[in-house]
């Protein structure tokens, strides 16, 4: 990982990707995936966001990455769960739409390995001839 601002914009990225997905009217499942460590606070307010694009036909599924530092009473769960019953609450959009949880960076891979096994669990595709 990089240097980055202490930003995180929720909102701002699910109207990006949402006008990304604008662009692919075609495509029979419209599905935004965000990966947070924090909650929103630059930018538009998500839940704002997510109002306007209700109905809009798009799932927005969280990915939430907890803490990696341990402290004295290793408090990561109770901050992973906060952070994942916020985006429950301001972030994720349909009706299958889901909060997966990775703690700490190291955990990243397999959460989005159960994360993208969980998207595609349903699918099914078939053609009558």
């Amino acid at each position: 990982r990089h240097s980055a601002p202490p930003e995180t914009a929720l909102g701002r990225t699910m109207a990006f990707g949402a006008a990304l997905l604008g662009q692919r009217q075609g495509c029979w499942k419209r599905t935004l995936d965000i990966s947070g460590d924090g909650k929103n606070n630059a930018g538009p307010r998500p839940e704002a966001v997510r109002a306007a694009l209700a109905g809009e036909g798009i799932t927005i599924n969280g990915l939430v990455i907890g803490s990696d530092a341990r402290r004295g009473g290793d408090m990561r769960y109770v901050e992973i769960g906060e952070l994942a019953a916020y985006f429950r609450a301001y972030v994720i959009l349909g009706p299958d739409a889901f909060v997966e949880t990775a703690l700490g960076y190291a955990n990243y891979e397999a959460a989005m390995v159960r994360k993208l096994k969980r998207e595609l669990e349903g699918l099914a595709l078939s053609a009558l001839q």
